[in-house]
């Protein structure tokens, strides 16, 4: 897939099934040069069923994380009902979508994925660098013969870890923004 296919695929949903708010996560297109890194693309329709599209990059972290898709899930609905009830008269307004004039990376969608983002890149952060400190104990085990166990420790190590990371939660820090899609 590439970001054309992306954009044609938003535009489809908004013209077709009237979709009003589209977010896509973990795309992974590699640019020669660049650090590893994932965008989420993310389109609010207008009147004229015309997309809205940003898109959000953040760096890409080396480690697998299993639950960040929920998480996302878990998040968005909180800090979208946020962004939207910072709008006057917004939350009355059918399905939450915002008036023509509102641009791509002022949307209610965008601001509340910049929060969803940063909270999850700051939560899985802290996450590897304690996976990494873990799985450090366990340097020059012979794991021959007990994959399991193996893939048990790994697993225990990389659990997200949410709890301990509420200040994340309350208090994202923003460092990536919402750029209008071209």
């Amino acid at each position: 897939m590439d970001m054309e296919t992306l954009k044609g695929a938003i535009v489809k949903l908004h013209e077709e099934y009237r979709i009003p708010h589209i977010v896509v996560t973990s795309i992974s297109l590699p640019a020669l040069g660049a650090l590893p890194s994932l965008s989420v693309v993310g389109s609010t329709i207008t009147s004229t069923a015309e997309p809205r599209i940003f898109e959000i990059k953040i760096p890409a972290l080396d480690c697998f994380f299993s639950g960040t898709g929920d998480m996302f899930a878990a998040l968005m609905l909180v800090r979208l009902r946020e962004a939207v009830n910072n709008v006057e008269g917004l939350m009355k307004t059918k399905s939450w979508v915002s008036g023509d004039e509102v641009e791509a990376t002022e949307l209610p969608l965008a601001i509340a994925c910049e929060k969803v983002l940063a909270s999850m890149h700051e939560v899985l952060t802290r996450t590897k660098v304690k996976r990494d400190e873990e799985l450090e104990k366990y340097k020059g085990v012979d794991w021959e013969g007990d994959e399991k166990r193996k893939r048990l420790v790994e697993s225990k190590a990389a659990e997200i870890r949410l709890v301990r990371n509420l200040d994340c939660l309350r208090h994202p820090d923003v460092k990536f923004r919402a750029e209008r899609f071209s």
